[in-house]
């Protein structure tokens, strides 16, 4: 992961049904650099699977910066139980790096 990705605070994509977003805040931990958490019952679980490559529009914390549009693989999707997030699932992102 880049360092300017450290300073996305959320992001956002499109569900298979138009007009339908998602948007979740960004985490990480010691174990993760880069990681969203979904309640159990989000239909967004419905769209994503791990492997995917998800078009996703990035917002920075500083809201005068524009939101950027990254490519996105999903690299994971765990119950987050045992991590300490009861009724979540933690799904691992990983930016595509385009031109590289």
């Amino acid at each position: 992961m880049q360092q300017e990705d450290n300073m996305y605070f959320s992001a956002e994509f499109q569900l298979d049904n138009p007009g339908i977003f998602y948007q979740f805040k960004l985490r990480k931990n010691e174990s993760e650099p880069f990681f969203a958490l979904v309640t159990k019952h989000s239909r967004a679980l419905e769209s994503l699977k791990s492997g995917d490559l998800v078009p996703m529009i990035f917002h920075y914390q500083d809201k005068t910066i524009p939101a950027v549009r990254k490519p996105t693989r999903i690299k994971y999707i765990l119950d987050g139980t045992p991590s300490g997030f009861k009724d979540h699932f933690m799904i691992g992102l990983d930016i595509e790096k385009v031109g590289e």
